[in-house]
């Protein structure tokens, strides 16, 4: 068209005003066209960031799934002495979580941060296993199992150290690799079992470029003072309990005995219909507590000595049935080799094994905790997270050189020979266990 309307001019030595409306006409129908595609483009990115979104939401709602209601039944044989009602159902929690999540989502739309108002804080904690000074355990903030880490990725261990250390300065804003490191950082089951006392008194507000803030929930000063009455008591426990040079066994040992003769079964708790404010926390400082809350204290202070330990879910039984019955318990890793720990099962009782500290649930194998309590391995969760645990090498406990321990109560030990002194149930006697280092 435009080729034309130059010849006319040479000819004519003007331009027909109905050569020129109609130029104009398909101009108009070329950029309404241009505009066209790049409105669609707009639209498709749009919807590009919302689908990718919506795969996150959705990724969160499976992979993150917290074994809420899924255990449910019978309770089957009932070994030993009791098997406790599974106390989790974790409902609320995870609404909470997503709906403090999606709170964030919408106030990062709203806040723009100048970059110097920024609080970064230093670090806090010890390489894993290095918190000994002058021959005694310290607190360690920098806590944080490692099959999760193989499971979710090294920048979920990032973020949640560096909270951490805001945490512990009092700072609402911390370097976070990105929005998922953040959400998980910032979960229920990360907070109660990686950094207990802030359970229940943060939540993730915004994350912008890098940088995420989060709103305390209780006076900073209140939650300031309640870390560091913890961090105290967390090393109490510690220096009076066990020493550095221990082995992996012998600490294991001594604080599965330290939760069996100072905690008891809250029955209480298990009837609560919202077990929210149920955690690690709450039985440290109340002394009492449900299987999540006693197998989490007894995870969390395996870490602080150096132990990598987590915590294993499964439902009682072979079929899952609505509101199954289910529970909760440690999977450490012992010199080098992976166990099961029953630290709710070890409680002391009067009328039990002489109030003494019962051997049957510690340092399990596979096949002896599917026994007792007849758990299928079918339906473990390891953290909360990945199913079908049974089917991965990482998850895996067939040493039972333990054995012999199963059959009596904890009597003493004596960690300059390596013997376990123990009571075998059937014949009442003291027998002596020998243990390598």
């Amino acid at each position: 068209m435009l080729i034309l309307v130059l010849i006319l001019a040479l000819v004519f030595g003007a331009v027909p005003e109905s050569a020129i409306s109609e130029l104009g006409s398909t101009r108009n129908e070329n950029s309404a066209y241009e505009q066209t595609q790049y409105d669609a483009g707009s639209d498709t990115e749009s919807e590009s960031e919302n689908g990718s979104e919506t795969e996150t939401e959705t990724y969160a709602e499976t992979d993150y799934e917290t074994y809420d209601n899924e255990y449910s039944g019978n309770t089957g044989t009932r070994f030993f002495y009791e098997i406790e009602e599974y106390e989790d159902n974790q409902d609320y929690e995870e609404y909470r979580d997503n709906q403090n999540y999606v709170e964030y989502e919408n106030n990062q739309q709203e806040q723009n941060y100048e970059e110097n108002a920024y609080q970064f804080s230093p670090k806090t904690g010890y390489e894993f296993g290095q918190n000994v000074v002058d021959g005694r355990y310290v607190f360690n903030s920098h806590v944080c199992s490692d099959r999760d880490v193989q499971m979710l990725g090294e920048d979920k261990r990032e973020a949640l150290f560096n909270l951490v250390d805001a945490l512990m300065a009092g700072n609402d804003t911390f370097e976070c690799p990105n929005k998922e490191a953040l959400k998980w950082a910032t979960r229920k089951q990360f907070i109660d079992y990686f950094f207990p006392p802030a359970s229940n008194c943060i939540k993730p507000v915004s994350y912008n470029d890098g940088v995420a803030q989060i709103e305390y929930l209780i006076p900073v000063d209140e939650f300031l003072n309640r870390v560091n009455e913890f961090q105290y008591q967390i090393e109490d426990v510690l220096n009076t309990t066990v020493r550095p040079e221990y082995s992996d066994f012998e600490k294991a040992l001594l604080l599965y005995d330290y939760v069996s003769q100072n905690y008891t079964y809250d029955y209480d708790a298990l009837g609560l219909e919202d077990r929210s404010g149920l955690n690690p926390y709450r039985a440290f400082e109340a002394k009492t507590g449900i299987c999540l809350e006693l197998s989490g204290l007894y995870s969390y202070l395996l870490l602080q000595c150096g132990i990598q330990a987590d915590f294993m879910r499964g439902g009682e039984g072979i079929v899952i049935e609505t509101d199954r019955i289910g529970h909760q318990w440690s999977f450490a890793r012992i010199n080098g080799i992976d166990y099961h720990i029953d630290p709710t099962y070890s409680l002391h009782k009067p009328d039990k094994a002489d109030d003494h500290t019962r051997l049957n649930f510690f340092l399990m194998s596979d096949d002896a905790r599917q026994k007792r309590g007849k758990f299928d391995p079918t339906y473990y969760k390891m953290n909360a997270i990945k199913e079908d645990v049974n089917d991965n090498s990482m998850y895996k406990a067939t040493d039972e050189r333990y054995e012999e321990l199963w059959h009596g109560y904890f009597v003493d030990l004596d960690t300059e020979n390596n013997i376990v002194y123990y009571c075998e149930y059937k014949t009442n006697e003291v027998r002596e266990f020998y243990y390598d280092d």
